[in-house]
């Protein structure tokens, strides 16, 4: 069993496929292509990937679900259960998957505590956990809909399946309660700023430091404009020559979603997540873009056939000129970050963008609710959104910081 991405008149689809890539039930397609339809590409990828789990387990166990949806059998608490204890392991790591060799080790408590501590190690992250948990829930909801809403089940069958609903939602729900128990450090920087001046030297095309043989004036312009506007990897990705404002004040690049773009071949199509808006970055900055595109990107053929700005100069798959995969600038930033002794990636520099952007707010002055109305916007989230708290909280946390020592000071005149 695996996850298949293919494309069917320029439309994505996703579709969980057997060993002879033959999709292994036509419920689950209905659902990935049907029910997640209005999801993008990316999310529905993931949604299989949480899918794919959930059948792999429950195929192990011999239990068909949408055949025991169908007979209103569902599944039982202890089966439930048992399903839950799998979700909080790593892939790989299930029972059989423990396979130790105790020797001479006679005592019960021992063996007990070894095994705990395995699996204790194999455990995944709260959103891993929660995401699967989820994935369960509602491919169960759609399932009952198919095979119950219409026949209008019986009230004996309707309270079976709510029960069951009910319990998988609280553990749902406590997941995304308990999820955060770190507390974070609020003068520690996601980047510290010794390690992100060495990273922005590295990449400059004439770095002795430069790990890049090739496409060095591709790959700085990359890291560079997402270190100055903060925009997404997909939004990159999907960036084309028309969306580069090279009039007027020669400082803006529209970011936009557009689901489905007919003229991207890719099989994995990037995207913008978030609402339009216009990204700022520094007039001068934008002229290497435009010199980019017109000494650099103009030699390869291909890149002719499409508006994409950034493209594979890499022809060893017959690849040249055709617009960069997001596997590709993933491929970047871990040859960097291995140079680096650093792990960067693409949205840690959107977190160090926020970093950058609140030291220099506050060193303007600029109205903490202002501030946040900016941020919100050069971000693409909505006025309603939450997403700006975690950037709010440390700013705060520094605060009540500076407040508190003021007092203690006040309090304690010796300290």
């Amino acid at each position: 069993m695996k996850v298949k991405r293919y494309q069917f008149n320029s439309l994505p689809f996703v579709s969980i496929v057997d060993e002879a890539d033959c999709p292994i039930d036509p419920y689950v397609s209905c659902y990935l292509n049907g029910a997640l339809s209005a999801k993008s590409a990316n999310t529905r990828f993931r949604y299989a990937n949480e899918l794919l789990f959930v059948l792999q387990y429950f195929s192990e166990k011999n239990i068909d679900l949408p055949e025991r949806v169908a007979s209103g059998i569902f599944i039982s608490q202890m089966e439930y259960m048992q399903f839950y204890d799998r979700c909080c392991l790593s892939k790989g790591s299930g029972d059989e998957g423990i396979n130790i060799r105790f020797l001479d080790i006679n005592d019960k408590h021992l063996r007990n505590i070894i095994v705990a501590n395995q699996k204790g190690m194999a455990k995944v992250a709260s959103e891993t956990l929660q995401g699967r948990i989820r994935r369960l829930r509602q491919f169960l909801l759609w399932l009952f809909d198919e095979f119950h809403e219409v026949q209008d089940a019986d009230e004996k069958t309707k309270n079976k399946f709510n029960g069951l609903i009910a319990e998988i939602r609280l553990d749902e729900d406590a997941l995304g309660k308990n999820g955060g128990q770190h507390v974070g450090d609020p003068e520690e920087s996601v980047i510290p700023d010794d390690v992100f001046v060495k990273f922005l030297e590295m990449v400059m095309p004439s770095s002795p430091n430069n790990p890049f043989k090739a496409s060095r004036v591709r790959n700085y312009l990359i890291v560079n404009l997402l270190v100055l506007s903060g925009i997404r990897r997909g939004a990159l990705a999907k960036l084309k020559i028309s969306d580069c404002l090279f009039h007027g004040t020669n400082d803006q690049l529209a970011i936009y979603r557009s689901a489905n773009d007919p003229t991207d071949l890719r099989s994995e199509k990037p995207n913008q997540k978030t609402k339009a808006h216009f990204a700022s970055v520094d007039p001068g900055f934008l002229e290497k873009v435009k010199f980019y595109i017109d000494n650099v990107r103009i030699v390869f053929p291909r890149a002719q056939f499409h508006d994409f700005v950034f493209v594979s100069e890499n022809d060893s798959k017959g690849t040249a000129g055709q617009p960069l995969s997001l596997k590709a600038i993933n491929a970047i930033f871990q040859k960097l970050s291995r140079s680096l002794g650093f792990h960067v990636h693409p949205h840690l520099l959107r977190h160090k963008w926020n970093e950058i952007f609140d030291k220099k707010g506050e060193s303007l002055g600029v109205n903490p609710a202002l501030l946040e109305d900016a941020r919100k916007y050069a971000m693409g989230w909505s006025q309603n959104t939450t997403q700006n708290r975690r950037y709010n909280e440390k700013r705060i946390a520094l605060k009540t910081r500076e407040i508190s020592m003021a007092h203690q000071k006040r309090v304690d005149p010796q300290k």
